[in-house]
């Protein structure tokens, strides 16, 4: 991790420009002021949501990993919006995050190809991951199996199925869901946060998400990306994922 931040730094004194900057310019490349509207990502009031998403990108580049981290590092006093402006955005459950991450990969790949050409070696790409937390009071929390650390092995935390097409020269995240395994016991569910939510919203259809099995949520993830105009020669996935209902 630390060596990949080096080579970014490296780009930035190389151009002489500041990490900010840089982001920002990228957003302008990609019209992302313009996608938001597009998609409905937007606030009433208060800072923009581009000023919002320019400081949590910068977060993983300085290499801090929460809002939390952030304004108790040195790097606090680099913005003047308060912590709550970004926990209120990325907690608000109508934001359709699923959404933009689709519409960014489209524009994206209008900017690299244009000409929508399908390489010989592009493959839609499936993988799962453990999104490793502390503290069994997180929604939706559970045990979920480390096959990477042996049979046994359980961690608490999530399992982040992720959908990425490499397209001969790059890979492009498309899509994810976060999915619980083993439910904890009875008197530690009830202690789990829980939220009143619209059953409209999107915030509402990710925590029914999480109970769905990975295999149909890879399908559905598929479906969608195709639907969205993404081509691709093949579906590269590991072992476990080839069944029946996957294949057929």
């Amino acid at each position: 991790m630390r060596k990949n931040v080096k080579e970014i730094e490296n780009v930035f004194h190389s151009h002489r420009f500041s990490i900010d900057s840089i982001i920002q310019n990228v957003m302008k490349k990609f019209k992302f002021r313009s996608i938001c509207h597009q998609v409905g990502f937007k606030k009433q009031q208060g800072h923009s949501v581009t000023d919002i998403m320019t400081l949590l990108l910068l977060l993983p580049l300085i290499l801090i990993n929460s809002v939390n981290a952030l304004y108790k590092s040195r790097y606090q006093n680099m913005t003047s919006m308060k912590k709550d402006t970004l926990y209120r955005l990325k907690n608000n459950e109508c934001m359709p995050w699923r959404n933009l991450l689709l519409t960014i990969a489209k524009q994206f790949q209008k900017l690299v190809n244009p000409n929508k050409e399908v390489d010989a070696k592009a493959a839609f790409i499936l993988d799962d991951t453990i999104d490793i937390r502390t503290g069994r009071k997180i929604e939706k929390i559970s045990y979920v199996h480390d096959h990477v650390a042996g049979r046994k092995k359980s961690t608490l935390g999530f399992k982040n199925l992720t959908l990425g097409l490499f397209d001969g020269t790059s890979f492009i995240p498309l899509d994810f869901s976060l999915h619980a395994e083993r439910a904890l016991k009875q008197k530690h569910r009830k202690e789990q946060y829980t939220k009143e939510r619209d059953p409209r919203s999107n915030g509402a259809k990710r925590k029914k998400e999480c109970g769905v099995d990975k295999i149909t949520s890879a399908l559905t993830m598929l479906k969608r990306a195709v639907k969205h105009g993404f081509q691709a020669k093949y579906v590269l996935v590991d072992s476990w994922f080839p069944s029946k209902g996957f294949i057929f």
